[in-house]
């Protein structure tokens, strides 16, 4: 394994779980308890960890922290796999569906592609390559500013290639949801792309795992009234789900 797919999957590790120790790591990736400290060390110098007494701590992140795109695939990957199945039910022939850049979205994918007849529009490039050989579906890519990184087309002219169109569905991912603060994400680039997607959907439909429940990111999307459906994973805590049903919020666990 290459030192920088070391650090990766170290990363991988400490966004999951917040602590990684020495020995585990070591045993983990089959290296040397010398060759972790030092990839610790420079996590540290990155500010991505702080070190403690046999091993390390994901270092306090703001609002605006946001962990590497394929990361962020590999956490919670089977829940994520589950809540796209649920959410795939919704989908019948002949409708039009807005699939955003999200990794969550991204696993609706391979269920969406069995479904005759749908018009499918996305501004994610790796969803629209996923299913280029979809024989069934109609696959539109709303055109804009690559953000680098994370596949996902933002900007002035993915705006536009919104404004004229309606959807039937659109499934959002977010950073964050909370009581007190909304529908949040880490970065202004997309605020814009998903709150025009909201207001051109009949239903909207939101996708996210159990980690990012209760948390705040860097700014709102949008409220609870603007959605219709929040899908999540049968990991989330009873007692966060019997709160969101108590204040009338349409929440399904997977």
């Amino acid at each position: 394994m290459l030192p920088i797919e070391r650090l990766e999957k170290i990363k991988e590790y400490l966004v999951k779980h917040e602590f990684a120790g020495v020995n585990d790591l070591a045993a983990s990736l089959k290296v040397s308890t010398a060759t972790i400290r030092r990839a610790l060390k420079q996590l540290e110098g990155e500010r991505f960890v702080t070190l403690t007494r046999g091993g390390a701590v994901l270092a306090q992140q703001g609002k605006q922290y946001e962990p590497p795109y394929m990361i962020k695939r590999r956490i919670h990957a089977a829940e994520k796999r589950q809540i796209a199945a649920e959410a795939a039910k919704l989908l019948g022939r002949n409708q039009t569906v807005f699939l955003d850049s999200s990794s969550t979205v991204f696993e609706m994918t391979r269920f969406v592609a069995r479904i005759p007849g749908l018009l499918v529009a996305t501004n994610d490039v790796l969803i629209a390559a996923e299913l280029s050989n979809a024989e069934h579906v109609d696959v539109s890519v709303i055109g804009g500013s690559l953000r680098k990184g994370y596949y996902t087309l933002t900007g002035f002219f993915a705006e536009c290639g919104i404004r004229d169109l309606a959807f039937d569905y659109a499934f959002l991912g977010m950073d964050t949801i909370s009581l007190k603060g909304g529908l949040m994400i880490t970065n202004s680039e997309e605020v814009q792309i998903k709150r025009r997607v909201v207001e051109a959907a009949s239903r909207v439909i939101v996708l996210c795992d159990h980690s990012k429940f209760e948390r705040e990111s860097f700014v709102q999307v949008c409220g609870f009234d603007q959605v219709d459906t929040i899908i999540t994973g049968k990991e989330l805590p009873d007692a966060i789900h019997a709160r969101y049903l108590d204040h009338g919020f349409d929440l399904v666990r997977a």
